[in-house]
C-alpha cells in the first residue's frame, strides 16, 4: 500500500473525530461572529475576535477539505 493509501485509511479511521472537530469549529465561528457583530471596534477584545476569526476560518477550511476528501476517497474504494 502506498503512503497515500495508508494516509487516507488513517483519516477514515478518525472520520468521526474530524466531524466533531468540524462542529466545534462551526460553534467557535458562530461565537466569533456574535462577538464581531456586538463588540466595539477598536477594543482589544474586538481585535482578538478578528484574529480568532482568521484562525477558525483557516483551520476550519483545512479540516473541511480533509473531511470531505476522506468521505469522497472512502466511496471510491
Amino acid at each position: 500500500m502506498s503512503w497515500k493509501g495508508s494516509f487516507w485509511a488513517l483519516v477514515r479511521d478518525y472520520q468521526t473525530q474530524l466531524g466533531m472537530l468540524w462542529l466545534f469549529l462551526v460553534f467557535m465561528l458562530v461565537l466569533t461572529v456574535i462577538t464581531l457583530l456586538f463588540g466595539e471596534r477598536g477594543t482589544e477584545s474586538y481585535t482578538l475576535a478578528v484574529i480568532n476569526l482568521a484562525i477558525v476560518l483557516g483551520f476550519g477550511s483545512i479540516v473541511s477539505a480533509v473531511f470531505w476528501m476522506s468521505i469522497r476517497h472512502g466511496r471510491s474504494h
